[in-house]
């Protein structure tokens, strides 16, 4: 009996390692870094999202998307190699005064989403990394669950999870 007990307790402390080696593994993916000196790469295009848009509360506003040398490869080929990145600079909008009344105009910077490309550190994630920073801070804001919604969205483009198109 004694020793079952100790059997026992020595399977369940084995579970708990487990878990808790799982846990930190997950908690351990690395942050996307902030993509200093971004602009200076090619602008692969521009979108509007509009007041019409049911996500306009969220993500209105002009979308300038960049893209790093790898990523324009993947552009242009359509596999993403390792070192790829795209980047979403989200900016508001405010209408134009003066001489340009009836034009809209850039304002401030809402948000940066960023997607990384390597097939080891974000293998779970079709080797993409995900990242949202507020505003103008570097500091990533992103829970495991949202990286997570993040892939699932973009595993449904045709694209190697890429859905922007070079223009």
């Amino acid at each position: 009996m004694n020793t079952t007990c100790v059997i026992q307790a020595i399977a369940g402390l084995a579970v708990t390692l487990v878990v808790a080696v799982s846990a930190t593994a997950r908690q351990s993916t690395p942050a996307v870094p902030f993509p200093e000196g971004f602009r200076s790469w090619q602008l692969v295009r521009s979108t509007v999202v509009g007041p019409e848009s049911p996500t306009f509360a969220k993500r209105g506003g002009i979308h300038h998307y960049y893209a790093n040398p790898e990523a324009l490869e993947g552009y242009r080929t359509g596999a993403f190699p390792n070192g790829s990145v795209i980047v979403d600079e989200a900016v508001s909008t405010k209408a134009g005064e003066g001489h340009g009344v009836g034009m809209l105009f850039e304002a401030d910077r809402r948000f940066l989403d960023v997607m990384v490309k390597n097939d080891a550190v974000f293998a779970a994630t079709g080797g993409w990394g995900y990242e949202h920073f507020d505003s103008t801070t570097a500091t990533p804001s992103l829970s495991q669950a949202e990286r997570t919604a993040c892939s699932e969205c973009h595993a449904r483009s045709k694209t190697d999870h890429v859905f922007t198109k070079l223009r």
